[in-house]
């Protein structure tokens, strides 16, 4: 099989090169898809399920909203684990999947079990709503909204455009599953109650409550007819926003006490308020200079990735709406993005890119003083960003991500990945520094070859491709079972499951992709590129480097035969010490 492979990949020399170009051309497209994280995301397959409960103690929570969501969770396939936390009005479940499990399908099985669950919690205690679609991993970009002094804009003013301008603008951004609001105030408009002048006009809360949401509403009514014009008829009874909304608020009736309308603002205060404030966000930074900035209390926003999605894309899909953002604030309130995950994902494309490029040189320096060829050296090198835009282009298929783990294993493979085509290099230099004497040998046997074999050393001169083959031959099996031997030294990764398998296959599978592909290159491209770069033949030379280090080695084997039982008992030694 491997002869026939190296015969394939001389012969259709020109199919090879051309193929390799296509290669190429494939990556520059398909490469910049491929999805870029900083580290693995090891978060299981799992959809959380938030309720609020305002006034019920965590034991209450705990009996009339968890039990119950629990109780139904269970019974869905495909579950390995539902867990639940119980605090002061608010109850949170984490129903785990299996891994195999996709996550849209998990996500609308719980959405089901929901409305049975809605069935057993008492009415007005809560309502289960499905968390964000994102991981562990998934807060990709935080930023500030900042107003300078002379702004006039408050914490509440900045908390409500962050709430219905920024976020609004984000949320269509691809990738993007929510964005979460903090620090600030959120603005209410309150309602004050006076419980001496509601009992003294016979009014309950709940009177107050029902003429409010009865004044907050727009009718229709049909359609009404004038000559060749047809009228919308319909009330409008939405309130206002700002200092408007709030007198309207205040001229609500209630009733009527001997023909005086009593109102709103009879029996209550009406303001603008804030929600009752559970936490603030304070910012410290450093300025251009070092000197340390305090911030105080801010508005900020955490952006939210939705789970599977490229961190990469969803990033410049943000970054693309900063200019708009900017355009809908008011003067005087900036945009500042203070956390970016894309920038700790360059450093680490960054540091594996600066390993390889290490790597890179190290290899050029020792293949050149050892081979002694640059033609040798290119033949050698490219099999490394071949092997590399291989591996890449399959997991971007396939949509695995590259990170620090996956890329990591790549450089850490980098030296293995010349292995095969240095071997391969190196038996071909030895048969072309050689006496050309293949057909001769065969014409002195008797044997037939072609006049017309464009492999023949009576149409190549110096028989180049032919032995060209002939090297490829000889080394091409024990370049394939070498480097399996290492591919079957990863094989147990594959084995783990959970946070391991998420943290280590990733390096596993990319190590496995760059070596098949370094195989690949160094039994098909490798034999076929030689035939161009070395058509003219080789010049035998003689490193300087290789010569004193083949004569030492040439004596300490000799010295090893000699002493076998020397040598067995180091050996031994050495192994009981470790």
């Amino acid at each position: 099989m491997f002869n026939k492979l190296i015969d394939w990949a001389v012969t259709n020399r020109l199919l090879v090169v051309i193929a390799l170009t296509t290669l190429i051309v494939s990556a520059v497209f398909v490469i910049p898809k491929l999805n870029l994280d900083a580290f693995p995301d090891v978060t299981n397959v799992q959809v959380s399920v938030n309720t609020e409960a305002p006034g019920l103690a965590a034991e209450e929570v705990e009996q009339l909203i968890t039990y119950p969501i629990e109780a139904v969770m269970y019974a869905l396939p495909d579950v390995m684990e539902v867990r639940s936390i119980s605090k002061t009005g608010l109850s949170g479940v984490t129903v785990v999947f299996s891994e195999d499990t996709d996550i849209y399908f998990a996500r609308q099985l719980v959405f089901e079990r929901l409305q049975a669950a809605k069935e057993l919690i008492p009415e007005g205690v809560g309502t289960p709503e499905m968390g964000p679609n994102t991981s562990g991993l998934g807060q990709v970009y935080q930023y500030l909204l900042l107003a300078e002094p002379d702004s006039g804009l408050d914490a509440m003013a900045l908390r409500s455009l962050n709430d219905w301008v920024v976020k609004l603008l984000l949320l269509p951004a691809d990738g993007v599953t929510d964005v979460l609001s903090f620090g600030g105030e959120v603005r209410q408009y309150q309602v004050n109650l006076n419980p001496s002048q509601l009992l003294g006009y016979g009014l309950t809360q709940d009177i107050v409550m029902e003429a409010l949401e009865r004044n907050n509403t727009n009718v229709g009514g049909w359609y009404m007819n004038r000559g060749q014009e047809q009228l919308v008829i319909r009330g409008t009874g939405w309130l206002d926003h700002g200092e408007e909304g709030l007198e309207q608020l205040r001229q609500v009736p209630l009733k009527t006490v001997d023909g005086t309308t009593i109102t709103v603002s009879d029996v209550a205060n009406v303001e603008l308020g804030s929600e009752i404030r559970q936490g603030a966000a304070t910012m410290t930074r450093k300025d251009a200079d070092g000197n340390i900035q305090n911030l105080g209390e801010v508005v900020s926003g955490i952006v939210l990735k939705r789970m599977g999605a490229n961190t990469k894309a969803t990033i410049d899909g943000v970054n693309a709406r900063i200019q708009r953002i900017n355009q809908a604030l008011p003067d005087g309130v900036s945009f500042e993005v203070f956390y970016d995950q894309a920038d700790l994902i360059t450093q680490a494309v960054d540091t594996v890119v600066n390993a390889l490029m290490l790597a890179f040189v190290f290899i050029i320096v020792i293949l050149a003083l050892f081979l002694m060829n640059l033609r040798a050296t290119f033949l050698v090198l490219i099999s490394i960003p071949i092997s590399i835009g291989i591996a890449l282009m399959v997991m971007s298929w396939f949509g695995l991500s590259a990170n620090l783990m996956s890329l990591g294993g790549i450089a850490v493979a980098i030296g293995m990945l010349v292995d095969g085509s240095v071997v391969m290099v190196e038996n071909m230099f030895k048969h072309l520094t050689h006496t050309d004497a293949e057909h001769d040998h065969k014409r002195q046997l008797g044997e037939h070859v072609e006049d017309d074999d464009p492999l023949d050393s009576s149409h190549d001169t110096h028989g180049i491709a032919l032995r060209l083959q002939e090297a490829g031959k000889e080394v091409a099996r024990p370049i394939f079972f070498a480097t399996a031997i290492i591919l079957v030294v990863f094989m147990p990764l594959f084995s783990f499951e959970g946070v391991e398998a998420k943290l280590f296959q990733p390096m596993a599978i990319s190590i496995m992709l760059a070596m098949l592909s370094a195989v690949l290159v160094a039994l098909i491209i490798v034999p076929a590129l030689a035939t161009y770069l070395f058509k003219k033949g080789v010049k035998p030379r003689e490193s300087v480097v290789l010569k004193p280090l083949d004569a030492g080695y040439r004596k300490g084997l000799s010295w090893a035969i000699l002493h076998k039982k020397v040598v067995i008992g180091i050996a031994a030694i050495m192994v009981v010490a470790a």
